[in-house]
């Protein structure tokens, strides 16, 4: 569910022309909200909840193996992968996190206005996007996003690895309220596990 973090790599710019932008400026929206979202990805099809603040976002979400929640924090540096029903999380840093995914912390991100378009209710302005990665990894594709910054749909491909990987994803019923802090803990009795455990298959 790494690829969720790519939802979080684009985000503000208003300008219609292209124009190369860093990462650290396309992060995340500076508004707070809460969603609905799906991610389509070679993993399959996943859906949740959402809830969103400047540097913080945890998206919610059911497997085959049961609920699982995936934190990210750019204010700290920190993402982690918790399962609520057995009390468990696996953490790392948010830029290790970037480079599991073809070293996305060093991308430079191009974007072009090409309309605007409703999605869920909301207006959005749609962008032709193009990315490549200090790490090799590239992105080309479309967004969606809302004028105060909120991605409400992107659609492309991901290559890293010598792979291609469609990936989309989208929200819905998008409401602008204050998140709880409190969902951007991770829980005092939760246990932690070695990174590597989350490759056995635990999702």
């Amino acid at each position: 569910m790494f690829v969720l973090a790519i939802g979080a790599l684009f985000s503000r710019m208003p300008e219609s022309r292209a124009a190369a932008v860093g990462l650290p400026e396309l992060l995340d929206a500076q508004v707070e909200y809460t969603a609905e979202f799906y991610l389509v990805s070679d993993k399959g099809r996943f859906q949740g909840s959402v809830i969103h603040a400047p540097g913080r976002e945890r998206r919610d979400f059911d497997t085959t193996g049961g609920r699982q929640a995936l934190l990210l924090r750019r204010d700290i540096d920190q993402a982690a992968m918790m399962w609520p029903e057995r009390k468990w999380y696996v953490a790392t840093s948010f830029l290790s996190v970037a480079g599991m995914i073809g070293g996305f912390d060093g991308v430079s991100v191009e974007r072009k206005a090409d309309g605007t378009e409703r999605i869920s209710g909301e207006m959005t302005t749609r962008y032709q996007v193009s990315g490549d990665s200090s790490g090799g990894g590239s992105f080309q594709g479309r967004m969606w996003v809302t004028k105060d910054g909120i991605l409400m749909k992107l659609v492309g491909k991901v290559a890293f690895n010598g792979r291609q990987i469609p990936v989309e994803t989208a929200l819905s019923n998008v409401l602008r309220v204050k998140a709880d802090n409190a969902a951007f803990v991770l829980p005092a009795d939760y246990k932690g596990l070695p990174l590597d455990f989350a490759k056995l298959g635990l999702h």
